[in-house]
């Protein structure tokens, strides 16, 4: 079983983003963070944080493995669990991941406080500095 934690962050000043991923597998943490080139709103970098998050575990052959996936985006938990992506600013985003999903018979997406996903919180927020301006 895999647990991931996500989280994105965006500096509205300077329009840097970041995604922080906590991979937690066999009693182990692997803190991952990226820094995202293309300005975007902090809904937009939360669904991005989803789709990276999937394609890293594709990537690792991991697609038939137990995946439990936490977010602290109502946006992105919702859009996902009811599959809806018409009339969505950010339905292009929501296809995608739904595309993507359809290789993880075992994903399991949840929301869950902020206060909760503080792990992820700090690595997107660590990302989102080291990102260029």
């Amino acid at each position: 079983m895999i647990r991931l934690a996500i989280d994105a962050s965006v500096n509205v000043k300077d329009g840097r983003v970041g995604v922080g991923i906590l991979w937690l597998e066999g009693g182990k943490q692997h803190p991952l963070k990226f820094s995202l080139p293309q300005k975007m709103d902090n809904h937009l970098a939360e669904f991005s944080a989803l789709k990276i998050a999937l394609e890293l575990l594709e990537d690792q052959g991991r697609t038939h493995d137990l995946i439990i996936c936490q977010t602290d985006s109502r946006a992105v938990y919702d859009a996902i669990r009811k599959k809806k992506s018409k009339n969505s600013p950010y339905s292009q985003a929501i296809q995608a991941i739904l595309l993507a999903l359809a290789k993880f018979p075992q994903f399991h997406l949840n929301w869950v406080p902020e206060a909760d996903n503080r792990g992820a919180d700090q690595l997107a927020k660590q990302a989102m500095r080291q990102a260029p301006l």
